[in-house]
């Protein structure tokens, strides 16, 4: 059932075995996995049906290093989470991904990805998605041609695109029907503490933003409020522990993850007849798919390099998130009414995302994004015999864990009371030098199978590196507690019944978008969880 927590009485308690903090990708998927299962579970979601601009505003925070999407605006306070706004895109990490490399000391996760493997297939039912099967092999006699670069450093791999773009109205009906889950909705939680004189949490403390208090106890707990969030609500709860839970290590907040996303120089083809239909996004079947260029493992090894997928875009690619720069008072209302129409009928579908293109190219030509695409793209052109088959190349690059690029609390409180995030992201030097490595093998490599050339991007160039959004890191897992939050259980290794789920777990982000393994994991930690409470 749903509740509103606004509804409650102040000083209410509710009482449950497994309470779960964020109705996101994450927490919605443990609880469908759980639900039937005999548990009493209480999801608590800070946020209510809608997105509202108050609800937004309790993710304000401060941003340092290098500048990234305002905290209040790229990640989603309402039932369904980031998962009700996301691109879709769903690949699984790969397994050089849970390795340790030498050259990054942070890396290496304590689970291996054949550990998440048995549930890729729940995770990609979850998401729509027609098979768990990603491997190429399987899916190049559906596709059209891609660039003939196999054998070498590089490789063609496809992305599925998720029809699961609004996890709000997927699981609302169903959880309203739920005699087992209650959901509550406006329901802040600002801090957990402790039973006194144990190691497990005895209680959650939520407020709304009407000023009712609630508390919740549950037998265990889990966290999946996401990377921001999570890192952040562990440090505010102070009540038992000055450094925060699980904060003993000063871990918490460390190794935020980014993919760093960027236009990186361009393909001039040998042939203007060479077409990108292979990279575009289109549907096969009832699958939805479009590839990309990625670097080989063993090409990585060798090189000693990270992963990265490569977009073949056309020449003025307008890259970028525009809407998650805007506040939420010119974007909230729009996606409200947007949302209130595509439930009506599909002819106001149509409507409402033309609407929405027209909006978003309107937002590039006023910040003059196209203008400088213009100018990037002419000046490629400029060096290549066949202009017309000239193609951006977009970097979706991985980021390592760095314990420098962190989450803190900072100075000034919200609505509630709650210490506001600080999101310090660095960006080194080495992460854009991995970018122009591969861009010159990937000239080499184009070069030798007569394919064509690349062009190196301007100078400059790295200062549009932007975020996916996706956050990572920051409750790394990790065998020893001295450098991670998290066991490979997702438990937090110092309090005997929290557990985290979502990407903030993640050891190391590889290049896949993090949807579908944050699932998995998430479905890994409702066995685990499921298993300790029955």
């Amino acid at each position: 059932m749903l509740i509103d927590a606004r509804s409650l009485p102040d000083g209410a308690q509710l009482q449950c075995d497994l309470a779960v903090i964020g109705a996101g990708p994450a927490g919605l998927g443990i609880v469908e996995r759980l639900r039937g299962s005999g548990l009493r579970i209480c999801l608590l979601e800070g946020g209510g049906l809608e997105q509202t601009v108050r609800a937004q505003r309790l993710y304000r925070g401060e941003i340092t290093g290098h500048p990234h999407y305002p905290l209040h605006t790229s990640r989603f306070r309402v039932f369904g989470g980031s998962g009700n706004r996301w691109g879709g895109w769903c690949r699984p990490l790969e397994p050089i991904d849970f390795e340790h490399h030498p050259q990054l000391p942070w890396s290496g996760w304590p689970v291996s990805a054949a550990d998440l493997d048995r549930y890729n297939k729940d995770a990609a039912e979850l998401l729509g998605l027609t098979t768990d099967d990603f491997g190429f092999a399987s899916w190049r006699e559906r596709l059209p041609q891609g660039l003939p670069i196999e054998g070498g450093d590089f490789e063609n791999a496809i992305f599925q695109i998720s029809p699961q773009r609004d996890f709000g109205g997927a699981y609302r009906d169903r959880l309203r029907e739920a005699a087992d889950v209650t959901v509550v909705l406006h329901a802040n939680v600002t801090e957990l503490r402790l039973d006194p004189g144990t190691d497990r949490v005895g209680s959650l403390r939520a407020r709304t933003l009407r000023g009712n208090e609630l508390s919740v106890r549950g037998r265990a707990v889990v966290l999946a409020a996401g990377a921001i969030e999570n890192a952040r609500l562990l440090l505010a709860s102070r009540h038992d522990r000055p450094s925060g839970l699980g904060n003993e290590r000063d871990q918490v907040g460390r190794n935020f993850m980014e993919h760093l996303h960027v236009l990186a120089g361009h393909l001039v083809p040998a042939s203007p007849a060479t077409t990108r239909d292979f990279y575009r996004e289109a549907s096969y079947g009832a699958a939805r798919v479009r590839g990309v260029i990625t670097p080989t493992a063993e090409a990585q090894r060798r090189e000693g390099l990270l992963g990265c997928s490569i977009a073949v875009e056309p020449p003025t690619f307008p890259y970028g998130q525009p809407f998650l720069t805007a506040p939420p008072q010119l974007t909230v209302w729009p996606e409200r009414a947007y949302r209130r129409l595509r439930q009506a009928n599909g002819g106001a579908v149509a409507f409402g995302e033309g609407m929405k293109g027209v909006a978003r190219h309107a937002w590039y030509f006023t910040r003059g994004t196209v203008p400088r695409r213009a100018a990037r793209s002419a000046r490629a052109q400029a060096a290549g015999p066949y202009p017309a088959g000239l193609r951006a190349l977009y970097f979706r690059s991985e980021q390592p864990p760095n314990p420098s690029s962190r989450v803190t609390l900072g100075d000034r409180v919200d609505a509630l009371g709650v210490p506001e995030a600080r999101l310090d992201w660095r960006v080194e030097s080495a992460e854009r030098t991995n970018i122009e490595a591969w861009l010159a093998r990937l000239d080499s490599a184009v070069r030798r199978n007569g394919i064509g050339r690349v062009i190196m991007p301007e100078p400059g160039w790295h200062e549009f590196i932007t975020g996916g959004p996706h956050h990572m890191g920051t409750t790394r897992m990790s065998a020893d507690p001295a450098s991670g939050v998290v066991d490979r259980n997702c438990r937090v290794h110092s309090v005997g019944n929290l557990y985290v789920a979502g990407s903030s777990v993640f050891a190391t982000g590889g290049y896949a978008n993090p949807t579908f393994t944050l699932i998995a994991l998430a479905l890994r930690v409702a066995d685990e969880v499921g298993a300790v409470l029955t």
